[in-house]
């Protein structure tokens, strides 16, 4: 096959790359803010060119041809270098273009969005979008640039960087405990009502130094995501285990009471940030990795 940098202009392999990573022709334009036909010729283009069919294409679907997967996965290197090297000729200019960030719902509310008008005031010409999952994303179809997740990282061909980590407190609203009764000891809080995350199980599970099983509560009611439980607990529900950053403020404010400190047996969750390789070169995602670990302790 003949090669793609002896072909056509970057912005028709940029367009038919957008095209596979947005999943068809009319999310590519609505994202870009251009016209399907408009796309639709570049691809066209592309394929005059190479005498290979690139997309198979329907009314309601498009699909890759094998030609189609290996000029993409070379198109993504060609705009990958075209991009280094822009970085290189504007190595003495401040760090600028879009950067797009994916992270957990709690982490961004508590830790980034209170700070974001720092990293802004610093790199007035990066432009921030921020997308909230508390599921790990394919960088790629999510159109991120770098992931911030918590807790153990799975296997995966994505670099990473250590940014810190967060210790666990369980806490109860002031209110909640002089209406039930405040705990002595750890074994008391069976006597009480706890607010449970859907998911990750494991964060109800309240181990305590010095015993051999955990403690287990009546549960008062559950929720799907972080912030929801928090907001429950300071409405006086139950008690609940969080990372620190969510609740620290709470507590200094004495909305949120910390309960048996330095008793809760559970190891504290490293934040991560992962990133592909063809992105790890650009200076805007440096500087923003460098920032976010100041922030998060790292």
């Amino acid at each position: 096959m003949q090669k793609l940098h002896e072909l056509l202009r970057m912005g028709d392999l940029a367009a038919f790359v957008g095209i596979i990573d947005d999943g068809g022709f009319a999310e590519s334009a609505r994202r870009r803010g251009v016209s399907a036909s408009t796309l639709s010729r570049s691809v066209s283009r592309l394929e005059d060119q190479l005498k290979v069919t690139l997309l198979r294409r329907t009314t309601r679907s498009i699909e890759i041809t094998p030609e189609g997967a290996a000029v993409v996965a070379e198109a993504r290197e060609i705009l990958d270098r075209s991009e280094a090297l822009q970085e290189i000729a504007t190595s003495g200019q401040a760090p600028a273009g879009p950067l797009r960030v994916n992270a957990p719902v709690p982490y961004v509310l508590h830790v980034l969005a209170p700070r974001l008008a720092e990293f802004h005031a610093q790199y007035p010409d990066i432009q921030l979008s921020i997308d909230m999952t508390d599921t790990l994303v394919d960088l790629i179809g999510s159109h991120a640039d770098v992931a911030i997740r918590l807790g153990q990282l799975p296997d995966s061909d994505m670099l990473h960087r250590y940014l810190g980590c967060t210790a666990w407190k369980l806490v109860a609203a002031p209110e909640y405990l002089d209406r039930n009764g405040w705990p002595k000891t750890p074994a008391d809080l069976a006597q009480l009502e706890q607010v449970r995350f859907v998911a990750p199980d494991h964060i109800n599970t309240l181990r305590f130094a010095g015993m051999s099983t955990p403690v287990t509560m009546p549960s008062a009611l559950s929720a799907g995501n972080g912030e929801a439980v928090r907001q429950m607990v300071l409405g006086g529900l139950g008690i609940a285990r969080f990372s620190d950053f969510m609740i620290t403020e709470d507590i200094v404010k004495g909305r949120l009471v910390e309960l048996f400190p330095g008793q809760l047996d559970a190891a504290p969750l490293n934040i991560s940030a992962l990133y592909l390789t063809r992105v790890s070169g650009l200076r805007r995602l440096g500087v923003f990795l460098d920032w976010v670990g100041n922030i998060s302790g790292g």
